[in-house]
């Protein structure tokens, strides 16, 4: 238990003795680490990591969301508390995924289509008179721009994925603070 030794230790301290504890396989110690430095110096910058070593170690789902300074000490003082189940609404943002998911399709095949005019254009010329013909250019020209083209339309697709998959988060996370306000 932390509640006599950890006041003297710094946020750089108690990351460091929770990635020593994690890496001799004791997570139940680095949980008590990393909670007590989120608890208690929620403004560190060390406090970042320990949110998300809690997550990856997975006893954000044991604990509650945002713990109090004195309220929770240890897992198993945190494990009898009952927890609701939280539902959340279908995504709002379902069609605008779609669509993104369409035009980066789109995109794909602009560019394909670009990467594919010059060698399709000299298989289907009629006999080559010339090993590279002037009528080439154009088409060179035209396919770049395609690969171009195509290129920029993949990149705004996931711009506007991005765009998408944050908003969803976000409504996730103003449902799960007012789940929280709901419990207190």
């Amino acid at each position: 238990m932390l509640t006599h030794a950890a006041p003297q230790l710094t946020p750089a301290q108690l990351i460091e003795a929770g990635r020593r504890a994690e890496a001799q396989g004791r997570p139940d110690m680095a949980v008590q680490f990393y909670r007590y430095l989120t608890d208690y110096f929620a403004e560190a910058v060390e406090a970042a990591e320990a949110h998300n070593a809690l997550g990856r170690i997975g006893a954000a789902q044991a604990l509650p969301l945002i713990a109090r300074p004195r309220q929770v000490r240890t897992i198993a003082a945190a494990a009898p508390v009952a927890r609701r189940r939280l539902t959340l609404r279908r995504d709002p943002y379902r069609t605008g995924r779609a669509l993104t998911a369409l035009l980066g399709a789109i995109g794909w095949l602009v560019t394909m289509a670009g990467t594919a005019a010059v060698p399709v254009f000299l298989l289907l010329r009629p006999a080559p008179a010339d090993p590279l013909p002037v009528e080439v250019l154009p088409v060179a020209g035209g396919a770049a721009g395609g690969v171009i083209l195509g290129c920029g339309v993949i990149v705004a697709s996931h711009i506007a994925r991005a765009l998408f998959d944050q908003a969803n988060a976000v409504h996730h996370l103003l449902a799960l603070e007012q789940e929280r306000r709901k419990a207190d």
